[in-house]
This record gives C-alpha cells, sequence and structure tokens, in this order.
C-alpha cells in the first residue's frame, strides 16, 4: 500500500528522522546561498545565472535562469549526500525512508529543454534528465512528469496537470521497493519493484538537485524558482 495522503504520511514526516542527517533550507541567508550545503554551477554563452531573491516576498527562493542562449545552464545542488535505497532498506537496515520536497514555480516553460532539465535526487553532482541513477521530475512536450532511473533504464509517468507558472510543491517519498511522486499533497505516481514490473528504482547516494538548460527558442528567458526545500531520511515505517 502506499503512504495515504492523511495520517499516516503526516506521521512519518514528524516521526521518522530521529537524530539522522536532515536538511530544511528556507533561503534566510542575505549573504547568499549557503555554500558549506549547497553548491552551483552555470555554462554557456550567456552564462546561466543562480540568484538569491526575496523579490517574491514572503517567499525567499533562489532563481535558476538562463540568459536567452540555447546553451545557457544553471545548476543548484546539494553538497550533502542521502541514502536512497528502496531496493535495499529492509530488516537489517537502519534507514527506511527518504523524503525530498520542495516549492517551485517557473517561468517561460517552452524556453526549457526537455532533454535534459531535471528536478530530484541523482547520484552525481552534474546530473541531467539524462544521467542514469536518478529520481524525479522532468519535463515532456513541456509538461510535468516523473522519472525514476536505474543504470540507464528508466520508467516515466505523468503526473496530472499542473499550472507550472504557480508556485507547486513536489515531493518524492521513498521506501521499501517503492517510490512515490507527489504535487501538491496528492501521489500522482507511484513506481516499485514488487510486484513486477521492476519500474527502475536506483539504489544511490543522492544529492539534492535542480538543474535547468535554456533552449532559446525566442519567447522569454527560461526560469526556475525554487522556495523552500526538506530533506530528511526516516528510519521508522
Amino acid at each position: 500500500m502506499s503512504i495515504d495522503e492523511r495520517g499516516r504520511l503526516e506521521y512519518l514526516i514528524k516521526n521518522t528522522s530521529y537524530g539522522l542527517p536532515y536538511l530544511m533550507e528556507t533561503w534566510q541567508d542575505p549573504l547568499g546561498i549557503p555554500p558549506a550545503v549547497w553548491a552551483t554551477a552555470t555554462g554557456g554563452t550567456g552564462p546561466g545565472t543562480v540568484t538569491w531573491s526575496i523579490a517574491e516576498e514572503p517567499y525567499h527562493k533562489v532563481i535558476l535562469a538562463g540568459a536567452g542562449n540555447d546553451d545557457d545552464t544553471s545548476r543548484l545542488y546539494t553538497v550533502w549526500q542521502w541514502q536512497l535505497a528502496p531496493g535495499l532498506w529492509g530488516i537489517n537496515t537502519f534507514n527506511k525512508l527518504l523524503i525530498m520536497e520542495w516549492e517551485v514555480k517557473m517561468a517561460n516553460v517552452s524556453e526549457m529543454d526537455n532533454a535534459t532539465c531535471f528536478l530530484g535526487l541523482s547520484a552525481v553532482n552534474n546530473a541531467t534528465r539524462a544521467s542514469d541513477d536518478i529520481a524525479g521530475f522532468i519535463l515532456t512536450g513541456d509538461a510535468l512528469n516523473c522519472i525514476s532511473d536505474n543504470g540507464g533504464a528508466e520508467t516515466v509517468a505523468a503526473v496530472g496537470g499542473p499550472t507550472l507558472t504557480n508556485w507547486n510543491k513536489l515531493a518524492i517519498i521513498s521506501y521499501r521497493n517503492v517510490i512515490e511522486f507527489w504535487v501538491n499533497e496528492a501521489m500522482q505516481a507511484r513506481h516499485t519493484t514488487t510486484p513486477a514490473p521492476d519500474e527502475d528504482l536506483p539504489d544511490i547516494n543522492a544529492h539534492g538537485m535542480f538543474y535547468l538548460d535554456q533552449e532559446a527558442l525566442g519567447t522569454g528567458l527560461a526560469e526556475i524558482h525554487i522556495g523552500e526545500v526538506s530533506i530528511r531520511p526516516g528510519v521508522l515505517l
């Protein structure tokens, strides 16, 4: 059974991270993005940019943006890593759960490269949608989808139709043999290994990863706005 939307999910969120390394980022530091926890990378002709902003109060946020060139890239990712191991967690493991959730909105989605943009968890710190060993959210036909990839084998599913230019809350919830993908407090997809078919769940040390690749179609600059972010493991399920 999946984690239900009432009661049990709230219980897990409140009671599963005793003493474990968790992250709760509200972007409170007016000097910028905390370098002990987060790293950034930009590239391309522009190049792309990653900036801290309170231009939309009360949101504190980080904006990933292109500069209008089709090679502009911007990346925000955690220096820290968390265990994502739905294929290994069980009665002999301490960790049994990982939750990542964040607030996000986008601008000029048609300017984003669907082949590479990615939001979620990744095994390497330079991951894109095309990388192996990822779990998170992607774009397909400029619509939000989710993906789990294990060594290059992948499962992709639609996640409803949220308006991407609004603020949305996205979540990845993983436990034994399961990765769930949630949008605005509702589960939209559930990938499993048991029962068959195997839906390609990775077992990795995972970075939190946000990556934007500008397509430059001429209608505006692509942007991904990242609000509050939480990543927390759990020991109870």
